[in-house]
């Protein structure tokens, strides 16, 4: 799930960047939306696949799985190819992505632990 999150990710980055010709704030905010909708897609994926019932816990292990993935997918493809420069993974912007990623998918698994237990 991590690889089709990158992917997913990779390909809204460069039509945001490339297809629209975003910059700055503007692409800030378009792009964690979207950031943001797909990890959360990825999440509700990842927990009809396990199961319900998982929790946060198993949301947030989910999430840092994926962005390893993703970091790793990123280090061989991105940064290599059109970043040319490592310190990409110190942005803030990327650690604010970072963070997004990993909170979504933990709110999924707590959302589908408590509609599984019926309170939500």
């Amino acid at each position: 799930m991590g690889v089709a999150l990158w992917v997913a990710i990779f390909f809204e980055v460069s039509a945001l960047m490339f297809g629209f010709s975003l910059q700055g704030p503007t692409y800030y905010i378009v792009h964690y939306v979207l950031a943001g909708l797909l990890a959360a897609i990825a999440g509700v994926l990842y927990f009809q696949a396990q199961g319900a019932g998982k929790g946060i816990r198993e949301g947030l292990i989910a999430g840092a799985v994926m962005l390893i993935a993703g970091i790793i997918l990123d280090a061989i493809i991105t940064v290599p190819l059109f970043v040319k420069d490592y310190a990409f993974f110190a942005n803030p912007a990327m650690l604010l992505g970072y963070a997004e990623g990993i909170a979504i998918i933990g709110a999924v698994g707590w959302a589908k632990q408590k509609s599984a237990k019926g309170k939500f």
